[in-house]
């Protein structure tokens, strides 16, 4: 042995995990304050085991079945109502190489228009504006109305065919659901609320859920040298927690989120983590106190070694959480949730709406994601939103940030600790891609039940592959 040389240490694996820790169920009848009843069901369903195909994420091929079976007919989250909240008002949405305009009504309503000149192509707005009264091609000048009907045509003596009946703007489907605006390219697809079944009943059974009481306090955009799939998969399970973010392991119960899927529903899925409780892969457990210092120093530094951030006697520790937390948000946002559960202030709670859209209902991550595909199967944009609630009179939009590759998400001071956490998974993933690519197998190994969000969704997509236009997926 050379004499610099280190012996190789063998360092026995951690004991197997054979038992299924405590169910989200049991955690919560235990809470003072009873969640929401919508979080009261467990679905417990599995979708097989059966491992993807590693080439989802790569090929060119299987890119492009997206791009022209997928993609063209499904509900698409396209702007947020209140950045567009005046008549006149545009935004602009690309994605799946179209371009469309989103345009605020003289009556409120919204329009949805192909972002072309119906001359020569030119897009007829590159960004987002605030009051226009028209519509204004800025090559040649050829305009139309806010709501699509032709304006004006420069030298109309020269274009004998161009004609107010047959030169509207086409439009595109366009609908709207707790302050998002989404557009759809089929015209035969279902509307927006049926497309998303039994989700809208669930959400809008909750008051707190209602993001018309919030705004929009930040919005990161983050371009990513992955495909949009291995983007969206890092946000929509809990089993990396353990692993890829160390710091909390103490604070929030991994491995006992709860996750849904309804069979007969395609189009959404949801998953709900209980914290206050340490993770299961601990083999020393924490005080309760120190369960509540973790999330503490991630999630409210303003409580640090404040009177408040004792635990009481008798108080159990997601009940003292409950009621720190209504502190805190009482001091933030001036707002009283002293009576809001625990499921509601602290823990997170995520949706998703197929195919790229995920929406948090509680305040414990008041988050929204949005994962859109590039121009290959590399390359994707990661987006994350802050959505909080406010009193008397809505503030403006806050600021839209975009973080370079280099550059850290902990770097944008409105994400509090969600910074960290976000940046953790974001260099998980340009090594997943590479990964993938170099996978022999060409096989994906998924958990039976902690990544079913996973499988859900791969299945949906499929539908959209393998049926024909107009054909509904079910």
């Amino acid at each position: 042995m050379e004499a610099n040389a280190v012996a190789f240490e063998e360092v026995p694996a951690p004991p197997a995990e054979m038992d299924r820790p405590e169910l989200l169920q049991d955690i919560l009848s235990r809470d003072t304050i009873p969640a929401d009843e919508t979080l009261c069901i467990s679905t417990e369903e599995r979708l097989g085991t059966a491992p993807l195909d590693a080439r989802r994420y790569y090929s060119r091929e299987f890119f492009e079945l997206e791009m022209e079976r997928m993609w063209p007919r499904v509900w698409q989250y396209a702007v947020w109502s209140y950045d567009i909240p005046n008549p006149g008002d545009v935004a602009v949405y690309r994605n799946a190489g179209r371009s469309v305009l989103i345009v605020r009504q003289k009556d409120n309503s919204f329009k949805a228009f192909a972002n072309s000149c119906l001359h020569r192509g030119r897009e007829l707005c590159t960004k987002a504006t605030q009051h226009v009264n028209e519509l204004k091609c800025p090559y040649h000048g050829f305009t139309w109305d806010i709501d699509g009907a032709l304006k004006w045509v420069p030298c109309q003596w020269d274009f004998p065919k161009v004609k107010p009946e047959t030169h509207k703007l086409p439009e595109i489907r366009c609908e709207e659901w707790n302050g998002f605006v989404f557009i759809n390219f089929d015209e035969n697809a279902p509307t927006l609320r049926d497309y998303m079944g039994k989700m809208v009943d669930q959400w809008e059974s909750v008051e707190g859920w209602n993001f018309h009481n919030r705004y929009r306090l930040v919005t990161v955009v983050r371009p990513m040298a992955v495909n949009w799939k291995v983007n969206m998969e890092a946000f929509i399970e809990v089993l990396h927690g353990y692993e890829s973010h160390q710091h909390v392991r103490s604070g929030g119960s991994d491995v006992q989120t709860q996750y849904d899927i309804w069979p007969d529903e395609p189009h959404f899925s949801r998953m709900h983590t209980p914290m206050g409780l340490p993770s299961p892969h601990l083999v020393e457990r924490p005080t309760e106190q120190e369960i509540i210092e973790n999330w503490i120093g991630g999630f409210a530094p303003e409580l640090v070694d404040s009177p408040e951030s004792k635990i009481r006697p008798g108080e159990a520790t997601r009940d003292a959480m409950q009621r720190m937390a209504a502190k805190v948000y009482q001091q933030r946002l001036g707002v009283d949730l002293t009576d809001k559960p625990m499921s509601y202030l602290v823990d997170p709670i995520e949706y998703s709406i197929f195919p790229n859209f995920a929406p948090w209902s509680s305040l414990g991550s008041p988050i929204v994601y949005r994962f859109l595909p590039g121009d290959d199967p590399d390359h994707s944009t990661f987006e994350v939103s802050l959505y909080v609630p406010f009193e008397g009179e809505r503030p403006p939009s806050g600021r839209t940030v975009v973080i370079q590759p280099g550059e850290s998400l902990e770097s944008v001071p409105e994400l509090g600790g969600l910074g960290l956490i976000l940046q953790q998974d974001i260099d998980n993933l340009e090594p997943m891609q590479r990964g993938l690519k170099a996978n022999l197998t060409n096989k994906v190994t998924l958990s039976e039940y902690q990544e079913v969000r996973i499988r859900h969704y791969h299945q949906t997509i499929d539908k959209y592959i393998s049926s024909g236009q107009g054909e509904p997926v079910r």
